[in-house]
């Protein structure tokens, strides 16, 4: 059970737990089939027991729960992971001046990566300097909502002001500014910023984040935001085969002060900016 993108049965019985604790099993049945309509009571009971075997669930009663051992043993990993990752990243190697660059073979695989160090770097950046981003379209909440979900929460969890200066005013432009804004997200929408639509960049204190796609997949991307005004089901699978599509994807790391204090300064006369969150 990893609680991956792609979910298997006993991890929809773990979230739902993890939502609901102690439900009963027809409780279960009926959270798990508004998520995957076709799954039947027999593979939720079965998945339940596989659970129990792993003592993953335990049971009271009629009522099921997460196992509090289960769970500090996955705590214990994720604490022991936090602490290593950090020292043994390469994205924290790099000295004023460095840059590294990787390259995947698609934006779904980029992504992987991609937000593996933002979240990284939102826990480590000093919460007096806002995080800067500047995308053509803030694509992830359609192509990657439940990873996007978890960025976002890390604002508010880490208390970190994100500024998203994005390069589009589409209606799917306006629908992300409205419905993710937050105490910890400002959004500033504009089609006037000469910034090439095939870049994307994000700014960590004196860390960036850069990433380069191909131009054809960059009008396809345009294209969706141009002739969509909704978000709906069978369009977020449309997108998805855009993310997913074989097209080459560059991502460079650099730590250089003086390139990303200029961006900072050309983005953040968008945005107002509290006084906690500016550094002295």
């Amino acid at each position: 059970m990893l609680l991956a993108q792609k979910q298997s049965i006993e991890d929809l019985v773990a979230e739902n737990l993890a939502k609901n604790p102690y439900s009963t099993g027809p409780q279960l049945v009926s959270m798990v089939q508004k998520i995957r309509e076709k799954t039947t009571k027999q593979a939720v009971y079965t998945a339940l027991k596989s659970l129990m075997d792993s003592e993953v669930v335990a049971k009271v009663g009629h009522n099921y729960f997460l196992s509090r051992v289960w769970l500090s043993r996955v705590n214990t990993l994720f604490q022991m992971q936090k602490e290593r990752e950090t020292a043994r990243d390469a994205v924290f190697d790099l000295r004023e001046g460095e840059s590294i660059s990787y390259h995947f073979p698609s934006l779904l695989s980029c992504d992987t990566y991609w937000a593996h160090v933002f979240q990284i770097l939102t826990e480590w950046i000093d919460p007096k300097v806002p995080i800067m981003i500047l995308m053509p379209h803030e694509w992830f909440v359609i192509g990657r909502t439940e990873v996007e979900k978890g960025v976002f929460k890390g604002f508010e969890d880490h208390k970190k002001l994100a500024l998203f200066t994005i390069g589009g005013t589409t209606p799917l432009d306006t629908q992300f500014k409205r419905e993710w804004k937050s105490e910890y997200v400002q959004t500033h929408l504009s089609n006037k910023e000469k910034f090439p639509r095939t870049h994307h960049v994000h700014i960590f204190d004196d860390f960036l984040i850069e990433v380069f796609i191909a131009e054809e997949l960059a009008k396809e991307i345009d294209a969706f935001y141009m002739t969509h005004t909704a978000v709906v089901p069978e369009k977020v699978a449309e997108f998805e085969s855009l993310i997913n599509k074989r097209s080459a994807v560059r991502m460079k790391i650099s730590r250089k002060s003086k390139k990303a204090n200029r961006l900072r300064k050309q983005l953040l006369k968008n945005f107002y900016v509290p006084s906690h969150n500016k550094k002295d």
